[in-house]
């Protein structure tokens, strides 16, 4: 295993001096213009402390992930792609599909239309990412990412376009062919205008999800610049029930500066019963992926450089809160981690992150990062875990031809 694992490492570290002399990359190299081969790998070794906030449940493995695909265009108008993956865990007992999904078909979808006419059709298997991902989003962080069984109409002009969809997300399987759970539907419609205001995108959205979670979702944001070093990032949805969420982020970068710092200021919130949907969170609420959106309000600060333009340095800080003492603490993907104190919680706080990120782009087809992040238990946390907190790491490789 490990011997293979290597070899396939230095197969793809030998390529990336040839990748350098064709912009098809050695794939495509003897390919006609209307065939497009892409290879992926990436190996990130993750350690965890404090898992669930638990004492003593720490863990330690290596996560691989492959893609192979393939792109037909043998019409301006009219083509076909598809995506296989083979994601894998190693050194981790009992994998669940969120990292292991072996040898399975991530996307495989028809496009007719062009991307720059006035409109085009996907159908089939796919990847759905809209804004910035709060609400719906690829979730490429994950080892096995997020795929959509779906079909999307867009209709669009220099800068305005809008896509309508209907759609049903693909669960995985460790070991069996993944399928879409019927029933369970995201329709919508979302729209990005870039000509209705100097410099920003704005952004409406109105989704309709069905099944065992049916909910009525309709937001706005948008997203801009403010001058040559000031950018923003604004957000409000609502659903039935008067639940809600918000997001309000100011960027101000010092390009005068030696590595041209970025400080970045963000407040989130969020209401008890919303429902999350599918965003990417990992990031946004902190690398060690303790915290989603339901039941939240916390502030984000952070400070990125890049003392190189093959290198990015990033620090970052959180700080949680439950929205409601009533309701429990939930995570990313929804599920509820730390229940409700019968009554109400005498204390909100959940607790600060500090978040250190480093990666290096030394070429366009590999990247190498590491990401460090540690949740300090708050008083919410004290009286309900025993104090536990949680660290996260992880070293990654990722190499694309």
């Amino acid at each position: 295993m490990a011997s293979s694992q290597s070899a396939l490492l230095l197969l793809f570290l030998q390529s990336v001096t040839v990748l350098a002399q064709s912009d098809r990359g050695p794939l495509n190299t003897h390919l006609p213009p209307w065939v497009t081969l892409g290879a992926q790998v990436r190996f990130r070794a993750e350690g965890l402390t404090g898992a669930g906030f638990k004492e003593g449940n720490n863990q330690g493995y290596l996560l691989e992930r492959y893609r192979l695909d393939l792109g037909l265009q043998p019409l301006g108008w009219l083509g076909v792609f598809g995506e296989f993956q083979d994601s894998r865990a190693a050194h981790r007992p009992h994998p669940d599909a969120g990292i292991k999904d072996r040898a399975d078909i991530r996307q495989a979808y028809v496009r007719v239309g062009r991307e720059d006419g006035w409109w085009d059709v996907k159908a089939g298997r796919q990847r759905l990412a809209f804004g910035s991902e709060r609400v719906i989003g690829a979730g490429e962080w994950g080892n096995t990412a997020r795929a959509f069984d779906a079909i999307r109409v867009g209709v669009h002009h220099k800068k305005d376009r809008i896509d309508f969809f209907s759609s049903s997300v693909v669960v995985n399987s460790t070991d069996t062919w993944d399928h879409h759970k019927d029933g369970e539907d995201l329709h919508g419609v979302c729209g990005s205008f870039g000509s209705w205001l100097a410099g920003a995108k704005v952004e409406p959205y109105l989704l309709r999800r069905t099944g065992l979670n049916r909910s009525w979702t309709y937001g706005l944001r948008t997203a801009g610049t403010a001058g040559p070093n000031w950018s923003y990032e604004l957000e409000a949805l609502g659903q039935k029930g008067h639940e809600w969420a918000g997001t309000a982020q100011v960027r101000r970068q010092f390009s005068d500066l030696p590595g041209k710092p970025t400080i970045l200021g963000e407040a989130n919130y969020a209401s008890t019963n919303l429902d999350q949907l599918y965003p990417t969170n990992h990031g946004i609420y902190g690398v060690a992926d303790q915290i989603g959106r339901r039941n939240t309000q916390n502030l984000r600060s952070g400070l990125w450089i890049q003392p190189r333009k093959w290198l990015t340095l990033k620090g970052e800080g959180h700080y949680f809160w439950l929205a409601n003492a009533r309701a429990g603490l939930y995570a990313a993907s929804g599920a509820l981690t730390v229940p409700a104190v019968a009554g109400g919680a005498s204390h909100t706080d959940v607790g600060p992150e500090v978040d250190l990120l480093a990666e290096l782009r030394l070429s366009r087809h590999y990247d190498i990062g590491a990401q460090f992040g540690h949740l300090f238990p708050g008083q919410f946390l004290k009286e309900r875990n025993a104090g536990v907190g949680r660290t996260f790491c992880a070293l990654f490789l990722d190499v694309h031809l």
